[in-house]
């Protein structure tokens, strides 16, 4: 959205250019005015400001001593100076300033100063498109490149709904991922089992960035191939085949049986280089199969869970893993307790983001925790994760205080390994089933509550300023968004509500006060007695005081 100040002492004229801009329905213009340059500081010093039209001749401070008070604030504002006199010397200061981009006579009429205002806008349309697609893209991408990359990979990783094929190309050619999206990926991870003399958590940071080179370095000599950390122990690597002209000889499943057997040779040397180069100790566990994009978070959770199978827990494990069996059907019970904890931090995840599925997971944590409750450790592991993760979550939410109350919170102090699992998840979908309602409620009472403030807003302040920005700031909203918001609830714009309500307020005036047309004019928002009238007329079909005549 941008911001269009209008400055000028003169009550008609400025009335007048308000009136004619807020008519001619600039998509994301906002239109404000001051009557003088000292209530034009006092908007530049609470918004920013991108168009400024201006009076030359004010009194107490001209257009030009205005000029440097923008400047100082806003320098990439475009000013707009009016006058009513061809003035050569104004004229010829104004041209020399850099934000002045047009110098217009009143008498030049509304449609010349139309376009003065449309030509500032495509001149600011076309300095951002240059400063953020142009300049940006070729100054700042090249090193926010492998962020994006990685925040891209991580939500792919995450995600579990299906994406067509083709929006799924946009995403990863829009971060420059040579991956292809109709094809699957061979999902690697690679775990850190000693950190060795590597204690603080920076120089950890440093070596997983070590560990994911390595990866890519030895890897990408005949596979696509990207490595990034999941977290402060475990790096995630997704490989596909190099698409070279040779391969269209080949048959599909060979190249693919190519690119497994390179990927799963090539794994031993990522561990030796850790050992030698990084004097670092790794697992590494492959899939025996690519999977589709939309199965890498079952098969990254598969991966992960391998580890547990069998002896050798924290030794250099490199494993082949079929990654297709659901992640229960392994009977394992560190397999279970690792399966429990990640479904359960599912949960989490979907609860804290408001997401209605959260349901399956938490029938997911449920039977696979119900398969190892016979072991009394690992009952008690199941029971203080699912304490822990509710309250976790009531706290990142807020809603501690309330649960307290309203849930009886302080059962969970009671609840130990002899308590029934059956009473346990009663309680605990109880509960997130609550946080979940809360949350619906907590929303839609927020709604009502900012709609009342600006309802309130707007009719104690209808003689004031009643500016999308000034409404906004009263209800911490950004404007821009305030005004799409407020359509999409009540299916009017604001600016129809405050007609609405000027005309009401009119109406009661003249008809229940013995108020004076000026008075009843100021009252409702009108300096101007005469553009009053207009609104009046336009608005009712008659002037204020004909309808005063004939109500009375």
């Amino acid at each position: 959205m941008q911001r269009m100040l209008i400055v000028d002492d003169e009550p008609v004229i400025l009335d007048g250019l308000y009136a004619f801009f807020q008519k001619a329905n600039f998509q994301d213009l906002e239109i404000i005015k001051a009557y003088s340059a000292f209530e034009a500081i006092e908007w530049l010093n609470s918004v920013k400001i991108d168009i400024v039209l201006s009076d030359i001749c004010m009194p107490g401070m001209d257009g030009m001593e205005l000029i440097e008070k923008i400047m100082d604030r806003w320098p990439r504002c475009k000013v707009l100076l009016l006058t009513g006199h061809n003035e050569f010397d104004y004229a010829h200061q104004a041209i020399r300033n850099p934000c002045v981009v047009d110098y217009l006579l009143k008498t030049e009429g509304m449609s010349h100063i139309r376009t003065a205002v449309e030509r500032a806008l495509v001149r600011i349309s076309e300095e951002n498109d240059f400063r953020y697609q142009n300049a940006w893209f070729r100054s700042k991408l090249p090193r926010a490149l492998p962020q994006l990359q990685r925040q891209l990979l991580l939500d792919l990783i995450k995600r579990t709904e299906r994406n067509d094929a083709a929006s799924l190309q946009e995403e990863l050619d829009a971060v420059q991922l040579p991956f292809r999206s109709v094809e699957p990926v061979i999902p690697v991870i690679i775990r850190v089992e000693d950190w060795n003399n590597y204690q603080s958590q920076a120089d950890r940071s440093l070596i997983r960035y070590a560990v994911a080179n390595v990866a890519e370095e030895l890897l990408q000599d005949k596979a696509i191939v990207k490595a990034i950390d999941l977290d402060y122990q475990v790096i995630a690597c997704l490989v596909q085949p190099l698409m070279e002209q040779s391969h269209f000889q080949v048959k599909m499943q060979e190249h693919w049986d190519q690119t497994l057997r390179f990927v799963y040779g090539t794994l031993e040397s990522v561990q030796q280089s850790c050992a030698d180069c990084l004097n670092l100790s790794v697992s590494i566990m492959v899939s025996e199969q690519a999977v589709e994009w939309m199965e890498l978070h079952q098969a990254i959770a598969q991966l992960r869970i391998s580890i547990y199978e069998g002896p050798g827990l924290g030794m250099e494990k490199l494993l082949r893993v079929n990654v297709q069996p659901e992640l229960n059907d392994v009977p394992n019970l560190l397999n279970q307790q690792a399966v429990a904890s990640l479904h359960l931090d599912q949960v989490r995840q979907q609860i804290a983001a408001g997401d209605r599925e959260w349901i399956g997971s938490f029938q997911k944590w449920t039977e696979i925790s119900k398969e190892g409750l016979q072991d009394p450790f690992f009952r008690m592991k199941v029971y203080t994760g699912a304490a822990n993760t509710l309250i976790e979550v009531l706290h990142e939410l807020g809603l501690y205080e309330s649960a307290l109350e309203e849930i009886a919170l302080s059962r969970m102090l009671h609840f130990d390994i002899h308590t029934p699992w059956s009473e346990l998840v009663v309680f605990y979908q109880s509960a997130l089933e609550w946080i979940i309602s809360k949350r619906s409620d907590t929303r839609m009472n927020d709604q009502s509550q900012i709609l009342i403030a600006i309802h309130q807003y707007i009719k104690h302040h209808l003689e004031d300023d009643l500016s999308l920005t000034r409404i906004a700031q009263e209800v911490s909203l950004n404007p821009s968004y305030l005004s799409r918001w407020y359509k999409r609830i009540t299916g009017k714009g604001i600016s129809e509500y405050i007609h609405d309500r000027r005309i009401e307020r009119s109406k009661e005036l003249l008809l229940g006060s013995t108020c004076k047309m000026h008075e009843i004019s100021a009252k409702v928002g009108f300096s101007d007695q005469h553009y009053f009238y207009r609104f009046f007329k336009k608005a009712i079909g008659c002037t204020p005081q004909e309808y005063r005549d004939q109500k009375s």
